[in-house]
């Protein structure tokens, strides 16, 4: 089988090269504290090599809740924060048509997300959808005291509860959470809730693997057990290195790209770029994002990650990359199938058209996914003579086999970037302190005195 993920330096100053050649003793030091549980944070590395630890048995629990609740539900709306969803929308909107609203329903159950944000006409917007569909909820919170999450799952349940009555609604809510403590788990042994688990021992944003993904996307009728497999491919491949003393295959892409992120902090650099030439990639440039700005944004360190879709931002943010400051590397994601599998592979050229006002005669006959790779190519040169470092990571189509490869990647990609900045990958102090001080703006029993304080800053 091809290398589920390639790594490629494509235009690399040599002095940041050389400076990545003198991390790889220690980056493979690093990585095998991932791989055997001594790292810093190693109580949270449970989602190294999921599927062979764990995951098949969880996968196969998700599947027999399918075969025995697959057909009262056309609708599957998934509950949470952070990783608790963005894995989940990440394969989602790769996967789905773009306007599969407006077509025939198909043999996917569409899924949308809720609990990620407080907008209260957002809200309103999916229970008028519900109103029309026969919903399924999956709630994903390990504690189940996120306010987010919290609120859209209390309002939805009683949404659910008044329309279906509570024996009904409580059929249509599986939640996945904490195996032993929190709200959502005493919650759902209450209701009668069918409950999965969430691992001891992996935080959210390192989940997309475990059922916190598999089972929404389960329930909307990808093929999960092929997105595992496209993990394992990977996680096979880190478990064969190093060979030799060289660095090969996917685990050792990994390795390389985790010294020359480190070797591009060391020289300067702030901000990594990931570019995709498809919006359907968006998602997983969010998960990309959450991934690695709370791994590594910690004690003033850390890349920024920032998404940048081509070549849309090309004619918004492209002259800021392009002669801004030389803080930034940037990382093309590219496939080399970008179509989704599935179906009939379907192409479209540039018409003729009789004389060229448009000057675009020159085009005609080429597919227009020709062009976006060459958007893609044209701007790894102009940024490259610009003075940004550029690598590419490519996989082999756009499906839930790569993307489970891809996930496998960019995680250990992760743990090892940080690592090597020496901070603790797995745990986000800094996301608590928003938390807090939400709690006691809003007035959460406990936090008086904090709210005052708060109120009195802010000149109320």
């Amino acid at each position: 089988m091809p290398q589920c993920v390639r790594f490629e330096s494509k235009f690399v100053p040599s002095e940041l090269a050389a400076s990545a050649q003198t991390l790889r003793a220690q980056a493979l030091d690093l990585l095998g504290g991932v791989r055997d549980g001594t790292c810093m944070g190693s109580e949270w590395t449970g989602w190294f090599d999921y599927p062979a630890r764990a995951g098949w048995s969880a996968l196969e629990s998700v599947e027999q809740f399918i075969r025995k609740n697959d057909t009262f539900f056309d609708l599957v709306v998934v509950i949470g924060i952070g990783g608790s969803y963005a894995g989940t929308k990440a394969v989602a909107d790769a996967l789905t048509h773009t306007y599969a609203h407006g077509l025939p329903r198909s043999s996917r159950v569409p899924v949308v997300f809720a609990g990620h944000n407080l907008s209260e006409a957002g809200l309103l917007e999916l229970m008028d959808l519900c109103d029309r569909r026969q919903p399924m909820i999956n709630v994903i919170s390990k504690s189940g005291t996120t306010t987010e999450p919290g609120v859209a799952f209390r309002i939805l349940r009683t949404y659910l509860e008044k329309r279906f009555g509570e024996r009904e609604a409580a059929r249509r809510i599986v939640v996945t959470t904490d195996a032993k403590k929190g709200a959502v788990r005493a919650l759902s042994l209450e209701k009668s809730y069918r409950a999965f688990n969430i691992p001891d021992d992996i935080g959210g944003r390192f989940s997309v693997l475990t059922p916190v993904g598999l089972l929404p996307l389960a329930l909307a009728g990808f093929d999960v057990r092929a997105m595992m497999n496209g993990a394992e491919a990977f996680f096979a491949d880190v478990r064969g290195i190093p060979v030799d003393g060289l660095l090969k295959g996917a685990g050792g892409a990994a390795i390389e790209y985790s010294c020359l992120r480190r070797a591009a902090w060391d020289a300067g650099k702030r901000i990594e770029v990931m570019n995709f030439a498809d919006p359907k990639l968006s998602g997983y440039a969010e998960w990309w994002k959450q991934l690695f700005g709370e791994s590594e944004g910690k004690g003033g360190l850390g890349l920024f990650p920032a998404g940048f879709l081509s070549s849309t931002d090309l004619h918004s943010m492209g002259q800021f990359l392009q002669s801004g400051p030389r803080t930034m590397i940037e990382t093309f994601l590219v496939f080399d199938n970008p179509q989704p599998q599935g179906g009939i592979e379907r192409r479209i050229g540039i018409p003729s058209q009789p004389g060229n006002a448009d000057e675009l005669g020159y085009l005609e006959g080429r597919h227009v996914e020709d062009l976006n790779g060459a958007v893609t190519l044209a701007s790894q040169l102009a940024h490259a003579d610009g003075g940004v470092p550029v690598f590419q990571i490519r996989a082999m189509r756009m499906d839930e086999y790569n993307f489970g490869a891809l996930f496998a990647f960019h995680e250990t990609v992760c743990a090892v970037s940080a690592l090597l900045l020496g901070v603790n990958p797995f745990d986000q102090p800094g996301v608590e302190d928003y938390k807090q001080n939400l709690f006691a703006l809003l007035g959460k029993p406990g936090h008086e005195a904090q709210g005052a304080l708060l109120r009195r800053r802010l000149g109320g």
